[in-house]
């Protein structure tokens, strides 16, 4: 699998490895896992760990996905953090995604580094 989902043991985030290629199937797939673990433990808090994405889907494929993800599930209630991708081309979808998400009313944001994007997920939102 192309993917890894687990929670965090020691706060409550969800954290998933895309590896490689993955496919729109298995980027779907590796969603639907994430969510599914997500409910079954009643967290909102997302790591999305890009660091070994190498492709396999397209920009097409990342709006659909946050079209589906926007009007599921409470979608507005989630906030994930991705760390980029080593490859270039990868760092742009990345940021595709990213955008696309903000634009529907999502709380995602894009970090270098794993410390960065853990801050940013746990940080108290202020009043």
């Amino acid at each position: 699998m192309p993917w890894q989902v687990k929670v965090n043991p020691d706060i409550p985030v969800i954290e998933t490895y895309y590896i490689g290629d993955l496919n729109p199937d298995d980027l779907n797939a590796a969603v639907k896992d994430t969510l599914d673990l997500a409910l079954t433990h009643e967290i909102r808090l997302f790591l999305g760990d890009c660091t070994a994405l190498a492709g396999g889907h397209s920009v097409f494929d990342l709006y659909d996905l946050a079209r589906r993800v926007s009007t599921t599930c409470g979608g507005k209630l989630i906030k994930e953090a991705i760390i980029l991708p080593e490859i270039p081309a990868q760092k742009e979808s990345a940021m595709f995604w990213e955008t696309t998400c903000v634009n529907r009313g999502l709380q995602v944001r894009i970090f270098a580094d794993r410390k960065s994007a853990l801050d940013w997920l746990t940080a108290k939102d202020r009043p």
